[in-house]
């Protein structure tokens, strides 16, 4: 399973210059934590990509399982808005639930897009999970992905040395305003280009961490992530390459880590019960 997410605005050739020449150190923390891409752009990159991911995806937009994510991701949001009301109040938050049984996954676009493939369901309601909880795992995530801004600085990383440059130029030349077609054509490439971009294990992990605490602050149980981590290790069948060779972390890891910070985010879930946020 991958989670990803996207962003940018420099020109269409410079993004494409940065795609074909990434950066060699995106294991260095300065570099990747740097980040060209101004905040303000996310929402509106995301909502021209959107509909392009899609367009040839089968859409389910009622139900029990729709209106199950939809109340999950609502409360998910909310809590974000607690921790970080800068960031999630400036973004145009939406979820759609994706006919795909053969994809287990998740992804998020700047500017709080996101979509869940049905392929995931079956893994998020097992065990003792209901569907709100066991999905509150992948989907707390995916809005993490989004407020830490981990799609732009993959594409920082990404873009090299010259890319840098004209980012620098547009930014600081076209403060103006770019065309409705050029951030059509950009979000265009951010469509072709989604499924090369990654992360890298250490932003797997601080999405781990941070949606952990939204999924507590939610009102669900983060006990349950460790539970959904290990069905997702079953359904691998013990397949997964190496942590070296991926750009995700093991589930070994990703349990660990979880175990870990459960005795942080525990107060949160426990002080959460019983508000407007927590089913009865």
């Amino acid at each position: 399973m991958q989670f990803r997410t996207l962003r940018s605005p420099l020109s269409a050739a410079a993004l494409l210059i940065g795609l074909s020449i990434p950066l060699g150190s995106t294991g260095c923390g300065a570099i990747g934590q740097l980040n060209l891409i101004p905040i303000d752009q996310d929402p509106a990159l995301g909502a021209e990509a959107y509909p392009q991911l899609l367009q040839n995806e089968q859409l389910i937009q009622s139900g029990p399982e729709y209106t199950a994510i939809v109340e999950m991701t609502d409360r998910l949001v909310e809590a974000a808005r607690e921790v970080n009301p800068d960031i999630v109040n400036r973004f145009e938050w939406e979820v759609k639930l994706v006919k795909r049984d053969d994809l287990v996954n998740a992804w998020a676009l700047p500017g709080g897009k996101m979509a869940v493939y049905t392929g995931i369901l079956p893994v998020a309601a097992a065990g003792t999970a209901d569907l709100q909880t066991g999905l509150a795992v992948v989907m707390g995530h995916e809005i993490a992905h989004a407020t830490l801004r981990h799609g732009t600085k993959a594409m920082t990383r990404q873009m090299g040395a010259n890319a840098m440059v004209a980012l620098g130029s547009f930014l600081i030349g076209s403060q103006v305003g770019e065309s409705q077609g050029q951030m059509a054509a950009l979000a265009g490439s951010f469509a072709a280009n989604f499924g090369t971009l990654h992360y890298g294990r250490s932003a797997e992990l601080e999405a781990d961490r941070r949606g952990l605490l939204y999924m507590a602050k939610a009102g669900y149980d983060p006990r349950e992530a460790v539970a959904f981590w290990k069905r997702m290790q079953a359904a691998s069948g013990g397949q997964a390459p190496p942590e070296w060779l991926s750009t995700h972390p093991t589930n070994d890891r990703r349990i660990a880590q979880i175990e870990e910070l459960l005795p942080e985010v525990l107060p949160a879930y426990e002080q959460s019960r019983g508000t407007s946020r927590r089913n009865p």
